[in-house]
């Protein structure tokens, strides 16, 4: 199992495909729930959470360090 450079702590390496599949689900789901004024909070949160994963996914490798809770943990 690989460890982190900067902790040693433990590297949990998730599937990049996966990640940005989900990834843009979510955002197609935003996309199509902000026609309705009473989804828009849960349209925001798609937004960020499937921005994020996304991001995990490309600049992190799908890795992350459940030590010190970082993306470039390898």
């Amino acid at each position: 199992m690989p460890t982190c450079r900067r902790c040693n702590g433990e590297v949990v390496q998730k599937s990049r495909l996966r990640l940005v599949s989900v990834g843009i689900a979510m955002l197609a789901a935003a996309a199509s729930a902000i026609w309705w004024p009473i989804l828009v909070v849960p349209a925001v949160l798609l937004v960020m959470i499937g921005s994020y994963l996304i991001v995990w996914a490309v600049g992190g490798r799908g890795r992350w360090c459940r030590g010190c809770k970082r993306f470039d943990g390898v």
